[in-house]
This record gives structure tokens, C-alpha cells and sequence, in this order.
């Protein structure tokens, strides 16, 4: 099961009272095919669960990066797979985007946030 899940929804109270859901994930290689086998059985499994009329629709942002650096979803080499979804509630769709990448980029690029991590927006 993916780990390091986030609701952004949890951590933002404007978020939170938006019309939509917001969360963040890691996923192995493994996990993500079993994601794009069953994807209503995966999210549910982190508690994401959608009712019958809303339909699910996923990205793979690096597509043919990940198949070369995972034996084609079939490997277990420390590639990580970061999904991110958000919708449903008043949407009719939850949409997932993945993006692979490995270990060594963690912490590797300098971020400029948008506001410090103790306030709830940019002011």
C-alpha cells in the first residue's frame, strides 16, 4: 500500500472547506500498476472512497521515464512514484496524476514556497 499519505484537506483549513479533495502519496512501481488495475480498490485502500458515479482519471506525467527506470512497472529498484488526486464532492471525477522519480532527487532542488509552512496562505 502507498505510504506517506497526505490530506491536504487535514492540513489546510481553506482547503478543507473547498468543494474538492486534495491528497499526496508515494508508490512503488508494483503499487502503482495495481493502481492502474484496480484504481477504486487502491484508493480506497488509503480511504479515498469515491462514490459509483464518480469517475476516476490518472496522468502519467513521465510516462517512459518510469517504464525505463522500473523493468516496465515490474521492478523493485527504489523508483518512487508520487500520485497526487484531487475531486470529487462537488466534482464528478477525481483526477490522479503520477510522477516518477528516484531517491537521489529528494531534498536535491531548492524550492521557493509560497508562504512559510505555519500560516495558512500568502498573504
Amino acid at each position: 500500500m502507498p505510504r506517506k499519505i497526505v490530506d491536504f484537506s487535514a492540513r489546510s483549513e481553506i482547503i478543507r472547506d473547498e468543494p474538492f479533495m486534495l491528497q499526496f502519496w508515494e508508490s512503488t512501481p508494483k503499487e502503482c500498476l495495481a493502481f492502474l488495475r484496480n484504481p477504486r480498490g487502491e484508493l480506497s485502500k488509503m480511504g479515498i472512497n469515491l462514490p459509483v458515479d464518480c469517475r476516476v482519471e490518472t496522468t502519467i506525467e513521465n510516462h517512459d521515464w518510469l517504464a525505463e527506470h522500473s523493468d516496465h512497472l515490474a521492478g523493485n529498484n527504489g523508483t518512487i512514484i508520487c500520485g497526487t488526486g484531487g475531486g470529487n464532492t462537488a466534482k464528478d471525477y477525481y483526477k490522479v496524476s503520477f510522477y516518477a522519480h528516484s531517491k537521489t532527487t529528494i531534498g536535491k532542488f531548492k524550492k521557493t514556497l509560497l508562504h512559510s509552512p505555519d500560516e495558512q496562505e500568502r498573504g
